[in-house]
């Protein structure tokens, strides 16, 4: 497969290396590059950039020539005498660390091809010529991080560094350099650092956490492990309460003067009708007249109930509301008005056999009383 390639490369491009390594390409435009080969129109293309990536070296405008030369490169990575003025280009930018493994790109890719294309063999001699001068220019740093932060993320010029490089030796090119140093729930923390041809250099970054993260989750209890205490109640279950149990009396009192009012009533209609009905026999035009009465008397009995209820109940919640240093007690089981739980339940006791019953209930924002009659 490699003599193929050979062969299609010495067929598809001729190079003249100049003293700077100037390409120029020439090929069959109408021929079609098998799988994994440049195509023509990125030989093609190639080519020029190259021609202007040594136009560039020679102006001494090497950062754009390492561009070209770049491009140049990856769109025909097959031809050594690309990757050569690649290589020399980023000497000169002083991207020591690139050229170096650029020159040895093409000693390892080159070196043990037999009769190699005459400039495909002249780019291999140059990089073995030049690629010693350009190894003895790197320098190197070691970067540590402290803190403690699990998993931190640093940067050298913005490049990824990765984690197992960290505290080593890391080959770097000449000059200054800023190192950014990141990590969740910590800080970021940043520095620079210069080192000469050949130098070494170790910077230390240091991580601290944000101040007030994220707070600690409790552990989750296991199996057997008895559950905490609950918390002490701070008073407000007691108020609630007492509160409760004055809307009780509130509503007692209204029963009273609704009691009363209607007794009134009922009283004097009372004695209308005993005026009228002498003989306890009332006429058929009375008749709205007795069921006026009757009406006025249940409620007033109604109204008195409610009274008393009220009342009692009242003093039942005011009585045995918790003290504020208490500790809450449960309500018991199925305690609660309509199903609703933490809801305390106070009953009345009322006369064996009545027709009526009565509760009294105070919930998380509510109270009241529930009965039957």
């Amino acid at each position: 497969m490699r003599s193929r390639s050979i062969g299609l490369l010495a067929r598809a491009l001729v190079v003249t290396v100049a003293p700077l390594g100037i390409c120029a390409f020439a090929g069959d435009a109408h021929a079609q590059a098998p799988a994994g080969e440049a195509s023509a129109q990125d030989i093609a293309q190639a080519r020029q950039l190259a021609q202007q990536g040594q136009a560039a070296f020679d102006a001494g405008n090497f950062a754009e020539s390492e561009k070209l030369w770049t491009a140049a490169a990856k769109l025909y990575p097959q031809a050594p005498t690309l990757t050569l003025g690649l290589a020399r280009a980023q000497t000169k930018a002083g991207h020591v660390v690139g050229a170096q493994e650029s020159y040895n790109k093409i000693i390892r890719e080159w070196g043990g091809v037999a009769n190699p294309p005459a400039a495909f063999k002249d780019a291999l001699d140059a990089a073995k010529a030049e690629v010693g001068a350009v190894s003895a220019k790197v320098a190197s740093v070691t970067i540590t991080v402290e803190g403690g932060a699990p998993n931190p993320q640093v940067t050298i010029d913005g490049q990824p560094v990765p984690a197992a490089a960290l505290g080593l030796k890391r080959p770097v090119d000449p000059g200054q350099h800023k190192v950014v140093a990141t990590a969740e729930g910590y800080n970021t923390t940043e520095t620079t650092f210069g080192v000469a041809e050949a130098g070494s250099a170790e910077t230390k970054l240091k991580l601290e956490k944000v101040a007030g993260g994220p707070p600690v989750v409790a552990p989750v209890p296991g199996p057997g492990t008895e559950p905490p205490p609950p918390a002490a109640d701070t008073g407000s279950s007691g108020s609630g309460q007492k509160t409760a149990a004055l809307v009780a009396w509130g509503v007692g009192g209204v029963g009273l003067i609704i009691g009363v009012i209607t007794g009134i009533v009922a009283s004097g209609k009372h004695g209308d009708l005993k005026d009228k009905c002498p003989d306890g026999k009332c006429p058929a035009s009375l008749q709205s007249d007795v069921d006026s009465y009757k009406s006025m008397g249940t409620i007033s009995t109604i109204g008195f109930i409610v009274a008393g209820v009220g009342a009692a109940t009242g003093a039942v919640l005011w009585f045995t509301a918790p003290k504020g240093s208490e500790a809450s007690s449960p309500p018991p089981a199925g305690a609660g008005v309509n199903g609703a739980p933490g809801s305390r339940w106070a009953t009345i006791p009322t006369k064996k056999g009545s027709d009526f019953s009565v509760g009294a209930y105070m919930g998380a924002g509510s109270a009241g009383l529930t009965g039957s009659f």
